[in-house]
């Protein structure tokens, strides 16, 4: 089915319909990278037709395409899955040529995005928004996605071209948005009795479930954890799926092994397991501080936190949405008080 839609500034008209990606797509799909983000996108594998189409076909990855009545592409999205580790899945890259930007095909190309999701079984729709504009964080409210925290310092401002303005910040975050789907009740959760009346807050404006439970259980044992650095970016993403007695000293050979200047760092913190809580105090005498939850997404329920090192955060400059706004204020403070430790 074509759309028909207005470009808002000069009055053009356009037909466009959303379609499974097609192997053909593939170099089309790269002309809307780089009329967006030249050749600094920061997933490099998706400048090769190859991988699109490998990834495509694999299932980890659905391309869908927003085809024009004369067959050009003027757009793409990917849906990804995260399987078998997490049930969710992402809302992504959703990019258009930069001659068929103001036809407001955003929202009409999301819509069919979540149709093809409502025939998936997932746990819950994942959406990372950039938060140099607010025109995701929008569109993704609309549909029923709301905003959770965030996952700061993701893209270093210096290597990454975009079409938006820019603001002081030198790495930017993502927002973190979340719709449950099969997923209602993340039960108990282990988290700080500071945070506990924020993780209510959060899992109720989804209309889920938790039961936050504040209870130090010491750390023993042995720590359950892996990282991914992006060397480009210098964001390291750190997954603690149970802490032990070892933790602090995982993370600071972590640490050590990515020394440099401009490194960042975010843990993603199984707060299902017991020892949650006793892992938030080791982390945050560590520097890190609260940066929010990632609900419903896995067995796990997760609480995100971060080091920005050296790089600074200036969090009243991110273009949010008034839901997001408020995130924003809760998590403020905590980022304050790590500031005033340096």
């Amino acid at each position: 089915m074509y759309h028909t839609l207005t470009n808002e500034k000069d009055g053009r008209c356009i037909q466009v319909q959303f379609r499974p990606f097609q192997d053909k797509d593939a170099p089309e799909l790269i002309r809307c990278i780089r009329s967006e983000y030249a050749d600094t996108y920061f997933k490099r594998g998706f400048y090769t037709p190859e991988t699109l189409i490998r990834e495509n076909a694999s299932g980890h990855i659905r391309f869908l395409t927003a085809e024009l009545s004369d067959g050009g592409v003027a757009g793409m999205l990917a849906l990804k899955r995260f399987l078998p580790r997490e049930d969710m899945c992402e809302i992504a890259s959703q990019i258009f040529k930069s001659e068929y930007r103001g036809f407001h095909m955003a929202w009409p190309f999301f819509q069919y995005g979540m149709e093809q999701i409502d025939r998936m079984d997932v746990s819950a729709v994942y959406c990372l928004p950039v938060v140099f504009h607010d025109i995701t964080e929008v569109l993704m409210e609309r549909i029923g996605l709301m905003p959770c925290g965030f996952v700061f310092s993701v893209f270093r401002m210096d290597v990454i071209h975009h079409s938006y303005p820019r603001d002081e910040n030198f790495k930017h975050p993502q927002g973190i948005m979340v719709q449950p789907k099969s997923k209602r009740d993340g039960g108990r959760i282990f988290v700080p009795a500071e945070h506990s009346a924020f993780a209510r807050d959060i899992y109720g404006s989804m209309k889920a479930d938790c039961a936050p439970d504040s209870t130090a259980v010491p750390l023993t044992g042995e720590s359950n954890l892996f990282f991914e650095n992006d060397e480009i970016q210098k964001s390291c993403a750190i997954h603690v799926d149970r802490a032990g007695a070892d933790l602090a000293a995982r993370i600071l050979a972590i640490r050590a092994a990515n020394p440099e200047p401009l490194q960042t760092f975010n843990v993603f913190l199984n707060i299902s397991d017991e020892s949650a809580v006793a892992a938030y105090e080791a982390l945050t005498a560590l520097g890190f501080f609260f940066a929010g939850f990632q609900p419903l997404c896995s067995a796990r329920e997760i609480m995100v936190l971060h080091d920005p090192g050296s790089v600074p955060l200036y969090l009243d400059a991110l273009a949010l949405t008034p839901r997001f706004q408020r995130v924003r204020d809760y998590i403020k403070p905590f980022y304050e008080k790590r500031r005033a430790r340096e």
